[in-house]
């Protein structure tokens, strides 16, 4: 009885477990899924180092800078989309899958398809395969509407597998503002319950030239969620108009837009009093 009671209590404290395996020696210890925090965006980098070095250490360098920005017609507003905090929460959330081995693609934009080399063969002999046009008819196109898609879809075979906790299913998608334009993962959910596969399709979207996509080329990100996330019902939803507590914490707001220069404030900062507005709102009492 001891023994059920202290599984119970461990349970109760133990974080949800994923096990992600590779049937293939090596791959796990060359190219393993990584933390997407870890992924270093080459766009990304170049615009917070932009930002550092045209902002002043000198106290009355800024303050000029701070005069200068108010005559601007967007109010002076320089901060960076890279800096958002809701973009920067899907870039760092989740793992990275990368490419077990090098592969190379050739595409033929005029009927659809591609020619591909590998040297690598994992489990069962396959790596790179395909999906005929047929199997993505009507919905490749709207994966990435700013490029052109190839018919044929990039399948890749990789020896990875995974397990999880039974209350987790994980999101894929793909790898967020992502410097490689030349390929999309598709958006969907794996429940490692009964696919336990890592196979990735790829729609392909660089119509001209050799491509090699290389070891370690990040190719989709993995976002675990609650499996009963999944379910409408487990919400209790409310949908109305605002009230006077909603028109009272908007004009708190406002008030914060303009208080202080955003050249001297933090975002951090900005989002502490966000939150202290947010929990002055006495609409969440109504679901204590």
């Amino acid at each position: 009885m001891a023994m059920t009671l202290w599984k119970k209590i461990k349970g109760k404290f133990q974080k949800p477990w994923i096990r992600f395996y590779s049937m293939d020696a090596g791959v796990a210890e060359f190219y393993p899924l990584y933390p997407s925090q870890r992924l270093k965006r080459q766009w990304r980098i170049n615009t917070l180092k932009e930002q550092h070095k045209n902002k002043s250490e000198c106290p009355v360098l800024a303050l000029k800078e701070t005069f200068d920005n108010l005559k601007m017609k967007d109010n002076g507003i320089k901060e960076h989309a890279a800096t958002c905090p809701a973009i920067t929460a899907v870039m760092d959330s989740g793992w990275i899958l990368p490419a077990p081995a090098d592969f190379a693609i050739r595409p033929d934009p005029e009927k659809g398809t591609f020619q591909w080399v590998t040297r690598q063969l994992f489990v069962g002999g396959k790596y790179v395969t395909s999906h005929i046009e047929r199997q993505t008819e009507g919905m490749r196109d709207l994966v990435n509407k700013a490029q052109p898609t190839l018919g044929q879809v990039v399948k890749l075979e990789t020896p990875w597998r995974v397990m999880a906790h039974p209350d987790i299913v994980l999101l894929q998608i793909p790898v967020s503002y992502s410097d490689d334009k030349r390929f999309s993962a598709p958006t969907g959910i794996v429940d490692p319950s009964y696919s336990y596969e890592i196979n990735v399709q790829l729609f392909w979207h660089a119509m001209e030239g050799d491509h090699i996509v290389e070891a370690g080329t990040p190719l989709c990100q993995w976002i675990p969620i609650p499996r009963k996330w999944l379910d409408t019902k487990e919400f209790d939803v409310i949908i109305e108009t605002a009230n006077d507590e909603d028109f009272k914490a908007e004009q708190m707001m406002d008030y914060l837009k303009t208080k202080s220069f955003i050249e001297n404030t933090k975002l951090n900062d900005r989002i502490k009093d966000h939150k202290k507005i947010n929990s002055l709102n006495k609409n969440l009492k109504r679901f204590d």
